[in-house]
């Protein structure tokens, strides 16, 4: 019994021998915080399955919020030996076309490099649109949070579906010619109020 109690305890803890820290892998997947700088110092990664549903900030615009995304964060140093994060997310989210208001399947493939700085620090390359995107470090930086920030970003401001494939352009094609539009029926009634 106590073995199998031992095993169990195995595979829920790691410790890293390099920075002599243990982490709980359970914590450190779908709802986990990590210290920023030594994840990046220490080169770790995590992994996973992050429901939809539990992103709560997304909710809003999203269709409907079934399903997952997988995740993979990873730390490093760049060439001038500055930590940062490497995060990628793949999956496909529900929103709402602006056009026609139905569903529109959004694939995500979220690559995101962020240098890690300290706070209040300023690196000489916020002038630069090609530099990396940088974040303070923090020794307790939510995982989850992040993802979500980064996803955010990612999303278009106005999701609509391609041309041709919009059920809005659909619809003005076949009633194009039976109804006109608001504007010309408005300039008809102008011009019917201003005959004597």
């Amino acid at each position: 019994m106590l073995s199998a109690c031992v095993t169990w305890t195995f595979w829920l803890v790691r410790f890293d021998t390099a920075a002599w820290k243990y982490y709980h892998l359970r914590l450190m997947s779908a709802a986990g915080v990590i210290d920023s700088l030594e994840f990046a110092r220490s080169e770790q990664e995590v992994a996973g399955e992050l429901p939809i549903a539990s992103l709560e900030r997304l909710a809003d615009v999203l269709v409907q919020n079934e399903g997952s995304l997988h995740y993979t964060l990873r730390g490093d140093r760049d060439e001038r030996n500055r930590p940062r994060l490497h995060l990628s997310v793949d999956g496909a989210l529900e929103l709402q076309c602006q056009r026609c208001l139905e569903h529109l399947h959004h694939p995500v493939e979220l690559r995101s490099t962020l240098l890690l700085i300290v706070p209040g620090e300023q690196t000489d390359e916020m002038d630069d649109p090609e530099a990396p995107d940088a974040i303070e470090a923090n020794a307790e930086l939510d995982v989850v949070g992040l993802i979500e920030d980064e996803l955010l970003l990612s999303l278009p401001l106005s999701p609509r579906h391609a041309e041709g494939v919009c059920l809005s352009s659909t619809r003005l094609q076949a009633h194009g010619s039976e109804s006109p539009s608001a504007f010309s029926q408005l300039a008809a009634l102008r011009r019917a109020s201003d005959k004597p």
